[in-house]
């Protein structure tokens, strides 16, 4: 996709005091994975470290391949604290699918959500133009409150086109959990868009949308 970024043009996110300690929960229960997930890594190297204290490595490449392995995933860890970290400026365009592996990084991690299988399908999905990080936060936001509410094993969400629109949502709850998170709904009205109605979830407009509405 050629580029498409524009100055930080998008408003400020100031966020209810709702959103805000419900995003800070998820922040905490993501980094409580990662510091489980650290220990898991320290304890790998250590055991590494004691064998070959022990005398002449008897297969040195498969030493190699586990620290080259321990390695990526510490890599993994440091890449998903970033994304919890200060937000990049300015919007952007980009296909759904080329972020929504971030998002199912951070829910991995997610001391909520790790033994549970989520799913976002990306397949049929339009590019869309927002700030990266606000599509990233409200997919986890969406699928963490959704599964926290409807505890499925394994929760399902689909990003698709919807005329004008780009809808992510997920299905499988019951109608009587539809409302929205505050988090998820305030960052999609801050991305342009509104939670869906008939469904949880929310739409933002598509990136074919916008470029209309700016040529007229």
């Amino acid at each position: 996709m050629a580029e498409d970024t524009h100055a930080d043009t998008t408003p400020p996110l100031h966020l209810s005091a709702d959103a805000l300690r419900e995003w800070m929960l998820h922040v905490e229960s993501v980094m409580r994975g990662v510091a489980h997930a650290m220990n898991n890594r320290a304890a790998a190297l250590s055991a590494v470290v004691e064998l070959s204290q022990q005398g002449p490595d008897d297969d040195p490449e498969a030493t190699k391949s586990i620290l080259s392995s321990e390695l990526l995933r510490v890599s993994e860890l440091a890449r998903a604290v970033r994304l919890l970290g200060p937000p990049r400026s300015g919007t952007e365009a980009f296909a759904p699918r080329d972020v929504v592996s971030d998002a199912i990084a951070l829910l991995r991690l997610h001391s909520e959500q790790r033994k549970r299988v989520i799913s976002i399908d990306t397949s049929s999905a339009p590019p869309i133009r927002v700030p990266r990080w606000m599509f990233v936060r409200s997919l986890v936001a969406l699928c963490a409150s959704a599964a926290a509410r409807g505890n499925p094993a394994h929760l399902q969400a689909a990003v698709t086109a919807d005329g004008d629109w780009v809808n992510v949502r997920v299905d499988g709850i019951d109608a009587e959990l539809l409302s929205t998170s505050p988090y998820t709904a305030e960052v999609a009205r801050a991305m342009g868009g509104e939670p869906l109605g008939d469904a949880l979830g929310f739409r933002i407009p598509s990136l074919p949308a916008l470029r209309q509405r700016e040529a007229r």
